[in-house]
C-alpha cells in the first residue's frame, strides 16, 4: 500500500481538484484535509472511487451543541458544506453520529 501526501493553501484548490480527478488517481480512495480559521472548525473528507461518493469526518476542533456537548452540531456542518457540494453534482447526504 503506497499513501502519498501532499500540502496545499487555499489559493491552490484548481490544483489540488485536478489532481484528484486525474484519471490514474479514480480508482483510489482520496482524503482531503480542510479547516475553516473563520469557523475554527475543519475536518476529513474522503473521495471513494470514482468520486461518486464523499465522506465527511468533522474531526478538526468539532463543533458541538451547547446543549448537548457529547455531540456533535451535524446542522451547522451541513447548512455550511451541503451548498457547496450540490454545485459538485451531490444528489442527496446520510448523516451519522457516532459515539464511542
Amino acid at each position: 500500500m503506497t499513501h502519498e501526501w501532499y500540502a496545499s493553501a487555499p489559493e491552490d484548490i484548481d490544483e489540488v481538484l485536478v489532481r484528484l480527478d486525474a484519471l490514474g488517481n479514480l480508482p483510489y480512495t482520496v482524503a482531503i484535509n480542510v479547516y475553516h480559521p473563520e469557523a475554527g472548525t475543519g475536518g476529513m473528507f474522503m473521495l471513494m472511487p470514482g468520486r461518486k461518493e464523499v465522506l465527511f469526518s468533522p474531526s478538526i476542533d468539532r463543533r458541538h451543541i451547547p446543549a448537548a456537548p457529547a455531540f456533535t452540531d451535524l446542522a451547522w456542518y451541513l447548512h455550511a458544506l451541503v451548498p457547496a457540494l450540490v454545485t459538485t453534482g451531490l444528489e442527496g447526504y446520510e448523516v451519522k453520529e457516532i459515539k464511542y
